[in-house]
């Protein structure tokens, strides 16, 4: 059996049999409902190297005899499982204040395209409100925030790995498709790459990249093409100007639809 072959046979493995048993005995062992599992950070982007963790980000709902306590509950379950899958999940209410602030992470939970368990109902009603919720002005702010950090705390090095630059064009490209859409950026980044990046030279290049970090392992360095760096340095500073006045209009919605739906879900969890 060829490498790729087998390591395709593990990726399924993990995807289909082991995460889907972890996430069974984090139900049963926490008397908990997972109403949405999902996968998180550069597996769900659409980069992962060869020896990426799982990380895998959950929503549950306990039984309704857990929300009527006077002492605060411990709202977040997390475990490091040996396989490499790292699960870490929020509980319902928690989840769903998260997103009346319009919490980029949860939102980005919200639209993987790698799925591992779903309520159906849950994420019906999900998908009917949370574009309500979305602040493009706290939106824009993350990203932004995450590719300076990364700037700072990784790309002024004479190396670095190819993870790090990919991390800080991804912030850059998704406050480029938030200037434009106001809206969620893609979460898979050769999605967003195609739909922000008009040059098809640099597309080239950065599909190149993430090839090249695909096959890699997840510390190993690259050299970056320069032409890639001189574009992702430019729009990085044009961003860092626009974050502080772009100020578009967007929905307000009220706390009832976000309560409707945690009634609704913890009645149904009996």
């Amino acid at each position: 059996m060829n490498e790729d072959l087998s390591s395709q046979n593990l990726i399924e493995k993990m995807e289909k049999v082991l995460i889907q048993a972890h996430l069974r005995d984090v139900e049963r062992e926490y008397d908990v409902k997972i109403l949405l599992a999902v996968e998180s950070g550069s597996r769900a982007w659409g980069f992962e190297s060869k020896n990426s963790d799982w990380d895998v980000r959950f929503i549950y709902v306990h039984k309704p005899q857990w929300y009527f306590k006077v002492e605060e509950q411990r709202d977040v379950i997390e475990y490091m499982y040996p396989d490499d899958v790292d699960l870490a999940g929020w509980e319902l209410r928690k989840a769903l204040s998260l997103l009346k602030r319009s919490n980029p992470s949860l939102l980005e939970w919200f639209n993987s395209p790698k799925v591992y368990l779903s309520d159906e109902t849950f994420v019906r009603r999900i998908r009917e409100v949370e574009r309500q919720f979305f602040d493009p002005v706290k939106t824009m702010y993350h990203y932004n925030h995450m590719y300076n950090k990364h700037n700072e705390r990784f790309l002024q090095q004479e190396g670095y790995p190819a993870k790090r630059f990919l991390y800080y064009l991804r912030g850059i490209l998704a406050c480029k498709w938030i200037e434009n859409h106001k809206s969620l950026p893609p979460v898979l980044f050769t999605q967003l790459v195609d739909a922000t990046v008009k040059d098809k030279a640099l597309v080239d290049k950065i599909n190149e990249l993430i090839l090249m970090k695909k096959g890699e392992r997840e510390c190993d360095m690259m050299v970056v093409d320069n032409s890639l760096v001189e574009y992702a340095r430019g729009m990085s500073e044009y961003y860092n100007d626009c974050v502080n006045s772009f100020r578009p209009e967007h929905n307000h919605a009220t706390n009832e639809l976000l309560d409707s739906i945690l009634y609704d879900m913890v009645i149904t969890h009996k």
